[in-house]
């Protein structure tokens, strides 16, 4: 009993940030853990490594959460929903606290290890459960598939399972290219393509095709040479899964249609394969417009929206009711981070990410290759969710907020001074 105690003593930190990838499918329980992990630095500051650890970090976590958080505070200000701007500004000091947590307690390889493992195997079920509820129309826990698309274990939630899948991928592909054998490496990777494609979300595709084409590239690296062989299955294996996927899922084949309405070409085929989503993109710009300087507010784009649309508006019309007895309209968010960015918090806002962007690209060459190695995959899922050329979730909503930063927390995790040995190898 002592030996188990003295262990979780020590791989506590490890086991909430495994905690909060296995309930990113139940509604917003992953706040639990990562609000404990933000909750505990103040005791976790009280060692004095500790804090000469959060020096080091400090130059990479605290720069990035200014350049996202001093637009949200700029917008609050005179945003078309006050209490709700000022809401999420507060809240979102959490994020920094929690990553800092992460960066500090993970240090050691041994427990970064131990959450890509675990990870690995929660991102390998989902994969699974996503193709046995399609085969059965029911996930191995019972949930039923929702009528409009694959939901697996996100339930009511269905448009993140796909995306949040593909997104987080690298967690696994990475811990299965370093330490499973080719077959496993190849089969996993196959079995996630697959769940990606049958889940009929498009924004999940694009970040899986941008994770094959870099894997392809990865392939050709030196270190690799003992999967290169059967990284030429990949194409193969993409091929088969994609035609299989298409042959078996009828969600697949009506997004498959309903993208290639875009080659017609008009304005109107546009908006049908986006998912009617032109008239959101040019109400974003209009709310840039007439707010250029820190737009219309974080997470009041709903509210705005009201105001710039047209009449007979299809998100209009398509006013529903939520659990929580609130109106809710299509337009809930920009649906692209440039875009939301602009809309939500104007030219500050704008500037803050290029500054981000700048700022982690920065960062990121600075570090040793071997550190580089280690934080690749935590590096690259940011680069995933937040591809501007992708359609988003609310980046300012509380689910891609923590997500990005529990990553960043992971990505602190590897982060060593520039002028520092790395002692620990990978």
């Amino acid at each position: 009993m002592s030996l188990i105690w003295r262990r979780l003593q020590l791989e506590w930190p490890a086991w909430l940030a495994v905690a909060f990838v296995a309930l990113l499918p139940v509604r917003r329980a992953a706040e639990a853990p990562l609000s404990i992990l933000a909750l505990a630095l103040p005791f976790v500051l009280r060692n004095p490594a500790h804090r000469h650890r959060l020096r080091e970090l400090a130059p990479l976590v605290i720069p990035l959460f200014l350049c996202f958080w001093i637009p949200m505070l700029a917008s609050s200000f005179d945003s078309y929903l006050p209490d709700k701007s000022w809401e999420k500004t507060l809240a979102a000091l959490r994020f920094p606290m929690a990553a800092l947590t992460l960066g500090i307690l993970l240090q050691t390889a041994s427990l970064r290890w131990l959450v890509l493992r675990w990870c690995a195997y929660v991102l390998v079920f989902w994969a699974a459960d996503g193709f046995f509820q399609l085969v059965v129309g029911f996930d191995v826990f019972g949930v039923q598939m929702h009528p409009d698309r694959l939901n697996a274990l996100f339930v009511t939630k269905y448009q993140f399972y796909g995306p949040v899948l593909a997104m987080l991928s690298p967690l696994m592909l990475e811990y299965a290219r370093r330490r499973w054998p080719a077959w496993a490496w190849v089969l996993a990777f196959s079995m996630v393509l697959g769940a990606v494609m049958i889940s009929g979300m498009r924004a999940g595709w694009l970040a899986m095709f941008m994770v094959l084409a870099t894997y392809m590239l990865l392939m050709l690296r030196h270190e690799n040479r003992e999967l290169r062989r059967a990284s030429f299955a990949i194409p193969a294996l993409a091929l088969t899964v994609l035609a299989a996927s298409y042959a078996i899922s009828p969600i697949f084949q009506e997004r498959i249609a309903r993208t290639l309405a875009i080659t017609q070409a008009t304005e109107a085929a546009l908006n049908e394969a986006s998912s009617l989503r032109v008239p959101i993109f040019r109400h974003a710009l209009d709310m840039y417009r007439a707010h250029p300087v820190n737009g219309v507010g974080v997470r009041a784009f709903e509210e705005a929206y009201l105001e710039f649309a047209e009449p007979g508006d299809a998100h209009l019309a398509n006013a529903r009711v939520d659990s929580e007895g609130r109106t809710r309209h299509g337009a809930t968010h920009a649906h692209n981070v440039v875009l939301e960015v602009m809309a939500d918090t104007g030219t500050i806002g704008l500037v803050g990410l290029l500054a981000g962007f700048v700022i982690g690209y920065r960062r990121w060459r600075a570090q040793t290759p071997a550190q580089r190695q280690d934080a690749f995959p935590y590096v690259l899922a940011l680069a995933l969710i937040l591809f501007p050329l992708n359609s988003h979730f609310a980046i300012y909503g509380a689910y891609t907020s923590s997500l990005i930063w529990f990553l960043v927390g992971l990505w602190a995790a590897t982060w060593r001074r520039p002028a520092m040995d790395d002692d620990e190898g990978a």
